[in-house]
C-alpha cells in the first residue's frame, strides 16, 4: 500500500491546531492532524467554552439574587447537575463541527499520541508518519503542586468536570483562572476562600485594575488570603483539610490548584527535548514560528507566546499562509486583548504604563432599584503617549467586547481627541469611557 506524501504534519486538534489545519488544506496543502483526545483542545473541552457557560450560568444566579434582595423577584437556584448535563452536550456538538470542517477542507486526521522521531517523521502508535514540516500545537496541561497531599488537590481540568458543585471551595492561585473560578462558584452558591502568593490579585493585569477587581471579590463575600500559600492538603472525614504558610488551617469539600499550566513538550518523545525553550517553559520560537530545529514549527499553549485562544487561532492561521500560502505576520502581541470573566469582567489591552489620561469609576444605573450592593462598580482607564492612545482597562459589563474597540484605536495610533469625536449612547458605560465631558 503506498503511503500518502503530506505536506505538513500537526500534532495537536485545539485552537492553534485547526486553524492551521483548515487554513493549510484550503490553500492546498496536504495536511495531517493528529489527536490524541478530543478535537477542539483545552478551549472547548477543559477552558474557555465550559467555563464561560458557567460564567453566564453565574450571571443569572447573581441577577436573580441582586433582585431578589429588593423584593421584586423570587429567589432563583441553579440546577448544576442540568445545567452541566447541556453544557457538555453542546460541547459535543462543537466537536462534532469540528470533525466536520476537517473533513470539508480535506484533512486527514489520525487519533493517537504522536511522538517526534526527527524534523520529519512522527510516529503514531508504531505508524510512521512523515512530511516537510511539523507543526507543534499540542497544547499544555495543569501545573501540579509538590505540597504534601497533591493528590488530593483539584486541578482547572477537574474543576470544569464536576457534575456536582462542592459547598465549600478553596483555590490556590489569584491569576484570571484562579479569580474566574471564586467568582463563579461564589455566584453558583459554594464558599470560596482565594489563596494567592502575590501582594495582590491579577498580578500580570495594570495594579489599578487588578486592586478593582480584588476589592469586588472582597465585598462580594470571597475570602482573599494574599502572600500566601497551601503548604499541605490531607484528607479529613468527608472534607479536605488543608494549612498555609500564613498559619491558617481549615477545610473544603475541594481544594483547587489554579498556579499556571505547563506545555506538553515532554509528552512528544525523547527528540522533543533536543527542543530549545524559553524561560516561560515553552518553546522558543522564531517570528515565523519556526523552533529551535528547521522544519519544526509551534503555535499554540506550547510556543512562547500568549496562552490565548485568539492568539492560537490567529498563529495558526498565520503560520499556514507562510508555509502554503502568500506569506502573513504574527498577531502584535501589544495589541491582544485579555479579560477575566469575574463579575463585572475586567479587560486591559496595549501599555496602560503610560500617562493616564482618565480613570474613574460609575455605580450602575440600577444600583438600590435592582440591586442593594456596592461592590458592582464599573472601573475604566486609559492612557496615551505624546497624546495618541496607547492602552485601556476596563472592569464593566461588556469590557469583553468594549476593549476590542478600544484594541481599535490604539491599533490605529489615534489621538485622544479621538475618544470625543463621536457621541456614545445614554445612558450607558461607553457615554463616560469614551467622553470626557460625561461627568
Amino acid at each position: 500500500m503506498t503511503q500518502t506524501v503530506f505536506d505538513s504534519i500537526v500534532i495537536g486538534g485545539g485552537s492553534a491546531g485547526m486553524a492551521f489545519a483548515t487554513s493549510a488544506a484550503k490553500l492546498g496543502a496536504r495536511i495531517l492532524m493528529i489527536e490524541r483526545a478530543e478535537l477542539g483542545g483545552t478551549c472547548v473541552n477543559r477552558g474557555c467554552v465550559p467555563k464561560k457557560i458557567l460564567w453566564s450560568a453565574g450571571q443569572i444566579a447573581r441577577a436573580a439574587q441582586a433582585a431578589a434582595s429588593q423584593g421584586i423577584a423570587t429567589q432563583a437556584t441553579i440546577d448544576y447537575q442540568t445545567l452541566i448535563a447541556k453544557r457538555d452536550a453542546h460541547i459535543a456538538d462543537i466537536r462534532d463541527i469540528y470533525a466536520g470542517n476537517l473533513d470539508d477542507a480535506g484533512v486527514t486526521l489520525v487519533c493517537g499520541q504522536a511522538k517526534l522521531n526527527d524534523a520529519q517523521s512522527v510516529d503514531v502508535d508504531g505508524k510512521i508518519y512523515t512530511a516537510d514540516q511539523i507543526i507543534l500545537g499540542c497544547g499544555g496541561r495543569p501545573a501540579k503542586m509538590d505540597i504534601p497531599g497533591a493528590a488530593l488537590l483539584s486541578d482547572s481540568n477537574d474543576v470544569l468536570g464536576w457534575t456536582t458543585r462542592p459547598n465549600r471551595i478553596t483555590i490556590v492561585g489569584g491569576g484570571y483562572i484562579g479569580c474566574e473560578f471564586a467568582a463563579i462558584f461564589h455566584a453558583l452558591g459554594s464558599a470560596v476562600t482565594l489563596v494567592h502568593n502575590g501582594p495582590h490579585l491579577l498580578d500580570t493585569f495594570p495594579k489599578e485594575l487588578a486592586l478593582h477587581v480584588q476589592n469586588g471579590l472582597a465585598a462580594s463575600g470571597i475570602r482573599i488570603q494574599t502572600d500566601d500559600g497551601v503548604t499541605a492538603v490531607q484528607q479529613t472525614g468527608t472534607s479536605l483539610g488543608y494549612t498555609c504558610a500564613s498559619g491558617l488551617i481549615d477545610t473544603a469539600g475541594a481544594v483547587v490548584a489554579a498556579a499556571g499550566r505547563t506545555p506538553n513538550i515532554d509528552q512528544l518523545g525523547p527528540f522533543a527535548k533536543t527542543l530549545d525553550t524559553a524561560d516561560s517553559g515553552a518553546l522558543a520560537i522564531s517570528d515565523r514560528f519556526e523552533t529551535s530545529l528547521p522544519g519544526i514549527y509551534a503555535i499554540g499553549d506550547v510556543a512562547d507566546r500568549l496562552p490565548l485562544t485568539p492568539v492560537a487561532t490567529a498563529d495558526g492561521t498565520a503560520l499556514a499562509h507562510m508555509l502554503h500560502g502568500n506569506g502573513a505576520e504574527a498577531a502584535d502581541l501589544d495589541l491582544v486583548a485579555t479579560t477575566t470573566f469575574v463579575y463585572p469582567p475586567a479587560a486591559f489591552v496595549g501599555q496602560t504604563g503610560d500617562e493616564t489620561l482618565r480613570c474613574g469609576k460609575l455605580t450602575p444605573l440600577a444600583q438600590n432599584v435592582l440591586s442593594n450592593a456596592d461592590h458592582n462598580e464599573a472601573f475604566y482607564q486609559i492612557s496615551t503617549k505624546n497624546d495618541v492612545l496607547t492602552g485601556a482597562a476596563i472592569a464593566a459589563h461588556g469590557a469583553e467586547d468594549i476593549i476590542a474597540m478600544a484594541a481599535a484605536l490604539i491599533a490605529a495610533k489615534s489621538p485622544a481627541s479621538a475618544l470625543t469625536k463621536a457621541t456614545p449612547v445614554h445612558p450607558s458605560f461607553a457615554e463616560e469611557f469614551f467622553n470626557e465631558h460625561a461627568k
